[in-house]
């Protein structure tokens, strides 16, 4: 049902999933010349021209894995023992989103003398997990309710 609050998290985690393919995670400042770090990867960006020199195809195709499943999540209310668990695979995905976009940043230039001023879809995975966890709460909610009302009867 729509107008469960569930939904409404589990929509607002979609959305905050969305804007980060708008916009950079993180600026990298090494020697004066700035990266930009992007859902596709890591652009050197100068004075004519932006190129790709890192490229974290894994990091996009886990964002779209997440925006995915939450928003398919919106749809299985029906089931909502699927839907637990998918919010649970979802929140997992988010942890691992940062673990990779970790792992882009700090390997390809470590050893170096770096600045990183994260950007503020930094934080989207994080609000994104919270959005989903009270989602998955309200589901639990709703599934111990009904479970109740089966014993009643």
């Amino acid at each position: 049902m729509i107008q469960r609050i569930q939904t409404v998290y589990l929509f607002l985690a979609t959305v905050v999933i969305f804007l980060i393919f708008m916009f950079p995670l993180a600026e990298i400042l090494i020697q004066g010349v700035i990266y930009t770090f992007k859902y596709r990867g890591i652009y050197e960006i100068t004075a004519d021209k932006t190129e790709l020199i890192i490229e974290a195809l894994p990091l996009a195709v886990l964002y779209g894995l997440v925006m995915f499943v939450s928003f398919i999540s919106i749809f299985l209310f029906k089931k909502r023992t699927l839907q637990m668990r998918l919010s649970v695979l979802n929140i997992l995905l988010l942890l691992g989103s940062y673990a990779l976009a970790y792992y882009y940043i700090y390997a390809a230039f470590k050893g170096m003398d770096t600045v990183i001023n994260p950007g503020i879809s930094a934080i989207f995975p994080l609000i994104a997990a919270i959005l989903t966890y009270l989602a998955f709460r309200g589901i639990r909610k709703d599934e111990k309710l009904v479970r109740s009302l089966d014993r009643i009867r």
